[in-house]
């Protein structure tokens, strides 16, 4: 955290951005949302077009903190830099592999949260599903994350069977994560 707010200060972004992005596990792990919501709106905006992994997360933390206006234009801008050619694409700078591996799982986890949010249940739904689609058998975070979306969708549509069952698959698998 230090290091961080010493990065900060010297308007060393991109150092700040890595410092951050090193920090994500942690942060996500503590629910530590607010003071990483911090961080990321002390970065520049323009410095997120070649960090994706960073842009996903502002996505999901301004999610996790209430702050809907800016996250669909966080993951429309996630979503056409996965559409963008191999040669731009290489320009993208992330420090965990297997955070950039799950940018395009992510982005429907999002979506998900957000159609669940206003009460789109079917959107919601697909999007989840989706997640568990592109997710590794081995990743606990998105199947957990879609899991549990899926149980709330379905607790909201009244089936609560499928609710119990999607829900308390997604607490193991978050279990499993710490």
């Amino acid at each position: 955290a230090d290091a961080i707010r010493h990065a900060l200060s010297a308007e060393d972004f991109e150092r700040a951005a890595e410092l951050i992005e090193r920090a994500l596990p942690l942060m996500r792990q503590s629910r530590q949302e607010s003071t990483f919501l911090g961080w990321l709106k002390a970065l520049p905006d323009e410095l997120f077009q070649n960090h994706p992994v960073l842009n996903v997360n502002y996505a999901g933390t301004l999610l996790q903190n209430g702050q809907f206006d800016d996250v669909e234009s966080r993951l429309r801008d996630v979503e056409q830099w996965l559409a963008t050619p191999e040669d731009i694409r290489e320009r993208a700078v992330y420090i965990d592999e297997e955070e950039f591996q799950r940018l395009p799982s992510a982005v429907a986890m999002y979506h998900s949260a957000i159609a669940l949010a206003k009460g789109e249940v079917t959107n919601a739904m697909k999007h989840a599903s989706k997640v568990l689609e592109l997710a590794r058998e081995d990743d606990d975070f998105p199947r957990g994350a879609a899991s549990s979306l899926l149980g709330l969708a379905s607790w909201t549509s009244g089936d609560l069977e499928s609710a119990y069952q999607m829900f308390s698959t997604g607490m193991a698998h978050l279990q499993r994560v710490g």
